[in-house]
């Protein structure tokens, strides 16, 4: 990483936090509506009876045999 942007990420770290939105809005303008591409991990919530865990590789068989 260059110095320049080393001293930028410091500097960033430094402002107070209801400075942070107008910074962020100025640099994404700079990056031409470009899209951002994130890894972020998946994560999936469900919410089912209480049993649903103990049963769940019953209900996984019963699902494989209906696509038969």
């Amino acid at each position: 990483m260059s110095v320049m942007r080393e001293e930028l990420h410091h500097l960033v770290d430094r402002l107070p936090e209801e400075k942070v939105a107008p910074l962020l809005r100025l640099v994404r303008d700079q990056l031409d509506g470009r899209p951002v591409v994130r890894d972020l991990p998946f994560i999936g919530m469900l919410e089912a009876e209480p049993d649903f865990a103990e049963r769940s590789e019953e209900i996984l068989r019963s699902e494989d045999n209906h696509s038969l």
